[in-house]
């Protein structure tokens, strides 16, 4: 008389696989949450720069910076829509749509430094629990109305 295996898994074979995925789990998100942040980083540097290109645009067409000195900061929050007014002000005046919902929050302001010099800022800082570059919450770049571009990086 031979014996029959039944078919299926033992709850032995079934815990070593789930402690299996657990650890592959455990390795696998730290490092997916490192590239995510890269890419938010590269995403950042990348708009910081093409506004502040469509900024000198504007300056060179307009005499002055959008939002002008007299208006309101812009704040575009990383849970706006295309719709907000203000990703749409800045999409018709300068050209550049600012994407939403990637985790990132963008104020643009202009105002005259302590020299007298209208100047242009963008930041843009991390809405989460991440650095958008390394060991860096936000980045921010300046424009003055002579064209020179500073960096500002706040740890």
């Amino acid at each position: 008389m031979s014996m029959k295996r039944q078919q299926g898994f033992t709850l032995i074979e079934l815990m070593v696989a789930v402690a299996i995925v657990g650890v592959l789990m455990a390795t696998a998100v730290p490092v997916y949450r490192t590239w995510q942040q890269r890419a938010y980083g590269s995403e950042a540097l990348i708009m910081a720069k093409q506004i502040i290109d469509a900024e000198i645009s504007y300056y060179l067409e307009n005499d002055k910076f959008f939002p002008s000195i007299n208006n309101p900061p812009v704040a575009i929050r990383h849970d706006d829509t295309s719709e907000s007014p203000d990703v749409k002000a800045v999409f018709e005046k300068i050209h550049i749509n600012i994407p939403t919902g990637h985790f990132l929050d963008y104020d643009l302001v202009s105002y005259i430094n302590g020299d007298g010099i209208e100047q242009f800022q963008v930041t843009i800082s991390s809405h989460g629990a991440f650095e958008i570059l390394k060991d860096q919450s936000e980045i921010a770049y300046t424009v003055n109305k002579n064209g020179l571009i500073s960096t500002g990086i706040t740890p």
